[in-house]
């Protein structure tokens, strides 16, 4: 197990089924968790008890004493991000982590444990990884509360565009990090050097069609703050209407092999990608300068067919084939 402190730090709401297993799998990788319950109504405090002192460092409620009670009906995701903030400021670690609750993640080295990967990261001097996040979504309604959950749900597929960037794990930094202003989805601070190989992270949103309609229709959308979606904020569930079924069709999804998604990250790191975008820039210059020799080519083509014409000068066989060539259109 490597030495450096590694802290996870999870907002959980009613996740008793998996929120147990998210936190035996970062003991094992030698993370330790710190859970922000929201107010939750189910066993998910429970569910992680057996791990205090064992990975778990300590479980506080959200609101605090004190603070806004409607915060325990609604879903004010600022509010919460601040304090993971806070939380990454005043806890004794090296490197911090904000997690879901239904997250599992994992080295891009099937040899390593999380743990050591985030410190091969830090010994090559970079203080941020991203993460290439997995969506499984279940296939049928055989997953019931106490199986394993990554056993259970086996497809995947990527997520939305808005949810790509998945950059929260981050070396403790002196000043303040910022969560909020990305919904979340990145650890923002002076100096950050991202490591150019992305870690996996496996996304559990819905685990079954009850799961689905409780998580989805009672405990979210009614919850989500109306500011907050105005932000563009949750907005995962917009394509959900009414009651669907939350049952997909493993045709549209992908099996999950391990070694396939190792071998595509390794393939297609952010500095394979950054290289991409750098080729393609040059390729619209190059292209737009072609466009543009091209039209004063036209152009000129046009102007010298209306001076023969004027001069009732016939049309050279060159002089066709040049303009055929260039507007595609006969002389």
């Amino acid at each position: 197990m490597a030495s450096l402190p590694i802290v996870a730090i999870i907002a959980a709401y009613n996740e008793e089924d998996i929120i147990g297993q998210v936190v035996a799998d970062f003991a094992a990788q030698g993370v330790s968790v710190f859970l922000i319950d929201h107010a939750s109504t189910d066993g998910t405090v429970d569910a992680v008890e057996p791990w205090r002192g064992r990975g778990l460092l300590g479980i506080e409620r959200f609101p605090p004493d004190g603070g806004d009670p409607r915060d325990a009906e609604r879903y004010p995701w600022a509010d919460i991000l601040r304090r993971k903030e806070a939380l990454a400021r005043e806890l004794d670690a090296a490197w911090l982590i904000a997690n879901d609750a239904d997250e599992f993640r994992e080295s891009p080295w099937a040899e390593l444990t999380l743990a050591e990967a985030i410190a091969r990261v830090d010994r090559a001097g970079y203080n941020a990884i991203d993460s290439a996040r997995f969506d499984f979504w279940p296939v049928d309604d055989a997953y019931r509360p106490g199986d394993d959950v990554r056993e259970r749900l086996r497809f995947w597929e990527e997520p939305p565009a808005h949810d790509r960037v998945q950059i929260r794990c981050w070396k403790k930094q002196r000043g303040p990090v910022d969560l909020v202003s990305s919904g979340g989805h990145e650890a923002i601070f002076p100096g950050r050097k991202v490591f150019p190989l992305r870690f996996v992270l496996r996304h559990y949103p819905i685990r079954s069609q009850a799961h689905g309609e409780r998580k989805v229709f009672r405990e979210r959308r009614p919850r989500f703050i109306p500011e907050e979606r105005a932000r563009g904020w949750h907005i995962q569930y917009d394509r959900l209407a009414g009651h669907g079924s939350f049952l997909r069709d493993p045709k549209t999804l992908t099996p999950w092999d391990p070694e396939a998604v190792r071998v595509a990250l390794m393939l297609g790191h952010r500095g394979v990608e950054d290289l991409e975008r750098t080729l393609e820039a040059e390729r619209d210059a190059h292209r737009i300068e072609l466009e543009r020799y091209a039209a004063d080519l036209e152009e000129t083509t046009k102007r010298l067919a209306a001076t023969y014409a004027s001069r009732s000068w016939r049309w050279t066989a060159p002089l066709r084939a040049a303009w055929r060539t260039l507007t595609g259109r006969p002389t």
